[in-house]
């Protein structure tokens, strides 16, 4: 018997048993669907995070000097304070310091592309009648765009040179009332104002230390954009000042607070971090956006796995229904398998012609699993997006790897699934299978 003939007997039978195949198919196609949905839509849901990470800290490692920032915030003082009435006071070893030469060594370090230092404090934001405590960073705006890269500033400049700015978050503009007289809107980050015939806004800012020595140091400053949320609670919860101005307004000293370091080669973060923690001992904070998306990863794969072990689980219905559908075929087809073995076919003949049987209904079921899979996903996605009323941009990932895959071990769990019954028919004796229906 030749492929074409047992490729016939096989359509027959299929087709002479097409609701119990069709059920069996049915079964085959609900856990395989499953399973290209689930892997879409987790895959969809790590690059949705990926994304989003890069937004709030885009290939950036920030290392800040814990102690300094304490000095600089109003929780900094009472701590300090506290401190003053503890005798039980541990010394702990100097801090090496974040300043110019520290600059130098860690640009030097392998994976470094840029660093840009910043100062950080609290200060006293006022605006007409109102006012706020909020946290300031004073960073080089030459270099604004290494730090938010979604930021596109075009600070109009006259001829003054007192002319500063400060970049305040919505978050913290809401609060002050900040109005900027209809802003032009450029993209999505950032409203932009023409300065030639639009005056900004301007507001006023105090140091802490001036506030607590009643000095009447006050800079005024203008106001060129409000920033959108970003994600970064660093970014989110500070106003922006130039480096030169915090520094004074701060009352610094060469020391920085914080560094932005940006990597150009992501396989070298897990090292760059530890050279870094290891030339500072262990004595600053270093937020890492890779480590954070890392762990956010593994619990989207762990849930995602849970999930699938659901869908397995239909698969291994599908795959008994496997068992039963061919070897109910064999019972049915005995009396057909005698009168073939009378012919001359072989045992090998009649394994492969249930095996066929097999393959067929896992191919089939693979092939319309799959592209339930990929309605399946979008359905689900934006049903469950729609209902929880969510405006999340995600969209499935299909990854042709690991949905072939997926493909395969249908077909092979189908053809394991036939093995048994096939096996039975082919040893069943053509005297003994003819006998009955004499």
């Amino acid at each position: 018997m030749n492929f074409k003939e047992m490729f016939f007997l096989t359509y027959s039978s299929l087709k002479e048993r097409r609701t119990r195949n069709a059920l069996t198919i049915l079964m085959i196609v609900m856990g395989c669907g499953l399973l290209v949905s689930l892997s879409s839509l987790s895959q969809g849901l790590i690059n949705f995070v990926e994304q989003n990470f890069k937004k709030i800290l885009p290939n950036q490692i920030v290392v800040s000097n814990t102690d300094r920032i304490q000095e600089s915030s109003i929780e900094g003082i009472r701590n300090k304070l506290e401190v003053l009435f503890d005798q039980n006071v541990t010394l702990v070893e100097k801090n090496i310091p974040i300043n110019n030469d520290t600059i130098s060594y860690l640009q030097g370090l392998d994976g470094v592309q840029y660093i840009n230092p910043a100062y950080q404090g609290v200060v006293m934001i006022q605006y007409k009648n109102q006012s706020q405590v909020t946290n300031v960073l004073a960073v080089n705006f030459e270099n604004i765009t290494d730090i938010i890269p979604s930021i596109n500033l075009d600070l109009y400049q006259d001829n003054s040179s007192s002319v500063n700015h400060v970049i305040i978050p919505q978050k913290i503009a809401e609060k002050l009332f900040v109005n900027t007289s209809e802003p032009r809107k450029k993209d999505n980050q950032v409203a932009y104002f023409d300065f030639k015939t639009i005056y900004p806004n301007m507001v006023s800012i105090n140091g802490i230390r001036d506030i607590i020595d009643s000095s009447s140091t006050q800079s005024t400053l203008f106001v060129p954009s409000l920033l959108n949320s970003t994600g970064n609670p660093i970014i989110d919860n500070s106003i922006f000042i130039d480096i030169n101005n915090g520094k004074a307004i701060l009352q610094k000293k060469n020391d920085y607070d914080l560094l932005f370091i940006t990597y150009n080669d992501i396989d070298k973060v897990e090292s760059l971090v530890s050279q870094v923690q290891k030339y500072f001992n262990n004595q600053v904070t270093i937020l890492n956006s890779l480590e954070l998306v890392k762990n956010i990863t593994k619990f989207i794969i762990g849930i995602s796995t849970f999930i699938s072990s659901i869908a397995v689980i239909s698969l291994i219905v599908g795959s008994i229904g496997i068992i039963i559908t061919i070897y109910t075929s064999v019972v049915e087809r005995t009396r057909e398998i005698g009168i073939l073995k009378a012919l001359g076919g072989t045992n090998r003949v009649i394994l492969g012609m249930f095996l066929t049987e097999s393959i067929f209904l896992g191919i089939i079921g693979a092939f319309f699993g799959i592209i339930f899979g990929f309605i399946g996903a979008y359905l689900l996605l934006n049903g469950f997006l729609y209902f929880l009323n969510l405006p999340l941009s995600i969209h499935p990932v299909f990854n042709i790897i690991e949905i072939s895959k997926i493909g395969i071990v249908v077909i092979l769990l189908s053809i394991f699934s036939g093995l048994y019954p096939a096996y039975k028919g082919s040893k069943i004796s053509p005297v003994n299978a003819l006998s009955k229906f004499s």
